[in-house]
């Protein structure tokens, strides 16, 4: 006879018991399905060695069961769940190999010695062992076994039934089913009971505990435990033991510190010894986490400072002070090695390139790039790191950003170091002190890692929009160098040399095909951007791009060059527009300078009078300090009134009106003192200041004039707006280097001390 035969792995089918198995194997599935196919009968035979894969006849028992398949259900991953019912004890005596499935040929086998006196004997001396032996039946269990021996004319039943559910190894099962002399075959099973060892008694009471208690998750443990144990048996190397000797061999081969080593090695061995799966699994990562870590990898920094201000200037228009500043940072430490790296921080408005400054850095350098953004970050724990003891714990940003570089020695960007906050989880400024300190960040203490880690190598550039939001102890630890905001002519520079050309590279588009005139660039930064920085500029020369792409795909033009004309064309309306000087002198207005986070703009001051009862009225939302400087400006004026030629008026007797256009935005600052004495002056005086003059400054009681701040954008927007002559403090003339050459070179400047200076060369008192 032959049927279609299945091998399992560890699984032994008994006459009469119903069993569940999986089938996998590309054979073993097709050998199901023929057997459904047929009577649904099938011989199982258990694998001497389950690990095989595709055992040969020799590889099998050859003592099996004929079963029937009850039940077949198609799991997802192609594999079959099917229970199938023992019905015979068979002998394989072949089998042959299809090319879909395999048939055994096979004899059926007779059992000797059924139930008689002696087997029912030895049957009630095997149930009184067998809760000590085994714990896995219940009494209830082995009173139902007992009445199955007065009722049941047969003892292979009952005990095959009982080898089925005891927990007793693959070998002893297959025993038991190849004994066909039932009183031998309970013999072997109280020689089981009575005789087991240390292991058998473990086993027992695991398998209790498992039956009474424990979950499916904890059954599947116990069951991979099993397998391992079973690995082991055959001689296969423990995982555990593996992993362990790979850890040791890495820690042997590599040059870690001593420390390093004695920690991890600690650590392994406690791994080791350790049966908490869950706790060595954080012990494991510990580890990795430690043997992670850059400890003695370092890269070699290009030293070349021609090479470096090729990189820079490449990336980047202008920035001279801050490309100066790296290049001395070259120059010293190519001389000394060991000095300490600075920690520079870069300061200005959005926009202006600070970031991607870094980034150019550490490239021209030859270092590895590594940022971490504190914008919002409130926990010092990001810092730090988490306790080992805590679920869920990691090491902080600083020692991740260092995994991720590889290296000791990268350029690691703190961006945003103005925006971190405080909570009651910490104050992260306070932590990142042991990081930008050089007399502390030699030892930096990470919560998780346990270790001291050495950041003195590493370069660290931070980068704030405002200094006065950074923590006053990390200010004290920072070089501070500011980047302010771009003047046009920078502006249409980088979008000449930068911007214009990336953004037709992205959209496949050839120099041939569309063009930007500079005066169409200058435009559009006049009239549809108010920025510090270039990234609108940068949306709208992408947006024109795109829109030239469209038509050109309906085919309407081929190639453009754009001017102000396709400008507006293409980002229609104007959006804003900068001041200029009037057109006429008018008694009582004076353009002001003003400095904005998006440059400069021309401030122009109107004061006007008329008859009242000495009422002061200041208007175009002015905040606090503006105020108090039109208060003392007329305060001023009022004292020197009979020199300033105004002494006929009566302040008692008139009421004086001080605007300074575009309510709508605030407007704020000690610079406009000056400005506003100057005003007051020409109104009550009824002498006009000439249009193509502008003034910055603050003025005391005394008139002394004061120095002020953003040279630069004030000089360039007054410029701009058609002045060419400046008053300013004489303080100041040290900032006039930074004002580009082409509009320095076309405007006056008087460098004034005090305030009678002003009032001699405009009015000529």
């Amino acid at each position: 006879m032959n049927k279609p035969i299945l091998f399992t792995r560890g699984v032994v089918v008994f006459p009469g018991a119903n069993v569940n198995i999986e089938v996998g194997r590309t054979k073993s599935v097709n050998s199901i399905n023929l057997a459904n196919a047929a009577d649904k009968k099938i011989v199982i035979a258990s694998q001497r060695d389950p690990q095989q894969e595709t055992p040969a006849f020799a590889d099998i028992f050859n003592i099996g069961t004929l079963c029937e398949i009850t039940s077949c259900e198609k799991i997802e991953d192609g594999s079959l769940k099917v229970v199938v019912k023992g019905i015979k004890r068979v002998k394989i005596t072949a089998f042959k190999e299809l090319d879909d499935a395999i048939l055994a040929n096979y004899e059926l086998l007779k059992e000797t010695n059924s139930l008689n006196k002696e087997n029912v004997e030895k049957m009630n001396l095997l149930f009184s062992m067998m809760t000590k032996a085994f714990g896995t039946f219940s009494e209830k269990e082995i009173e139902s076994l007992k009445s199955l021996v007065t009722g049941t004319p047969s003892a292979s039943k009952i005990i095959d039934r009982i080898a089925g559910l005891i927990p007793i190894s693959t070998n002893a099962k297959q025993a038991i089913l190849s004994e066909l002399n039932v009183t031998k075959r309970i013999d072997i099973i109280i020689g089981l009971a009575s005789n087991e060892d240390d292991k058998t008694k473990i086993d027992r009471d695991i398998s209790k505990k498992i039956n009474d208690t424990l979950s499916k998750q904890q059954k599947e443990f116990y069951l991979r435990e099993k397998m391992r144990v079973v690995k082991e048996e055959l001689g296969e190397l423990n995982s555990r033991e593996n992993d362990a000797n790979n850890l040791r061999k890495r820690v042997e081969e590599n040059p870690y510190p001593e420390n390093i080593k004695a920690r991890v090695l600690s650590e392994i061995s406690r791994m080791e010894s350790n049966m908490n799966s869950q706790e060595n699994s954080m012990t494991r990562s510990y580890i990795e986490w430690l043997l992670d870590l850059p400890w003695w990898q370092k890269t070699t920094d290009n030293n070349d400072i021609n090479h470096v201000e090729d990189v820079l200037n490449k990336s980047h228009y202008g920035l001279e002070k801050v490309k100066e500043r790296i290049v001395e940072y070259l120059a010293v430490r190519a001389r000394s090695p060991k000095s300490k790296a600075p920690i520079i921080c870069l300061v200005g408005p959005p926009g202006v390139g600070k970031s991607t400054l870094a980034r150019s850095i550490a490239e021209a350098l030859g270092k590895k790039f590594v940022k971490m953004s504190l914008g919002g970050v409130r926990d010092e724990a990001e810092i730090r790191g988490h306790r080992k003891t805590y679920i869920g714990s990691m090491p902080g940003r600083i020692i991740k950003a260092m995994k991720q570089a590889g290296a000791v020695n990268p350029l690691f960007l703190l961006d945003e170091l103005d925006k971190m906050t405080s909570d009651m989880r910490g104050d992260p400024a306070s932590a990142m002190l042991e990081v930008l300190d050089p007399e502390q960040n030699n030892k930096f203490s990470d919560n998780y890692i346990e270790e001291d880690y050495d950041l003195s190598q590493v370069m660290f550039v931070a980068t704030a929009n405002y200094a006065e939001q950074i923590p006053a102890p990390l200010y004290d630890r920072l070089e501070i160098i500011e980047l302010t905001s771009y003047t046009e002519r920078e502006k249409l520079e980088i979008a000449k040399k930068y911007l214009v050309t990336k953004i037709m590279k992205e959209a496949a588009i050839s120099s041939k095909e569309l063009k930007f005139d500079d005066a169409a660039i200058l435009y559009i930064i006049r009239h549809y951007t108010r920025e510090a920085g270039v990234r609108e500029l940068e949306r709208l020369i992408q947006k024109i791009a795109r829109k030239f792409v469209v038509k050109q795909q309906h085919g309407d033009i081929k190639a453009q060059s754009i001017k102000i004309k396709e400008a507006k064309e293409y980002l229609k309306n104007e959006i804003y527009d900068y001041n200029t000087k009037d057109d006429a002198n008018i008694p009582g207005v004076v353009n002001g300078m003003a400095y904005t986070t998006a440059g400069g703009d021309l401030l122009p001051i109107e004061v006007t009078w008329f008859k009242g009862k000495g009422i002061i009225n200041i208007t175009g939302n002015l905040k606090e300090t503006m105020k108090e400087s039109a208060q003392v400006a007329l305060g001023y004026v009022k004292a020197n009134a009979s020199k300033f030629g105004i002494k006929e008026i009566d302040f008692n007797k008139i009421d004086i009106h001080i605007h300074v256009p575009s309510g709508g935005i605030p407007k704020d600052g000690p610079s406009a003192g000056v400005t506003l004495t100057t005003a007051i002056i020409s109104a009550l005086s009824n002498r006009p200041v000439p249009n193509n003059i502008a003034m910055t400054g603050e003025i005391t009681l005394r008139g002394k004039v004061g120095i002020i701040g953003g040279v630069k954008e004030k000089v360039i927007s007054a410029f701009r707006g058609g002045v060419t002559e400046i008053f300013m403090p004489k303080k100041d003339d040290r900032y006039l280097e930074d004002v580009p050459k082409e509009v320095s070179s076309n405007i006056n400047f008087h460098l004034i001390e005090n305030y009678s200076e002003i009032y001699k060369l405009i009015f000529h008192g």
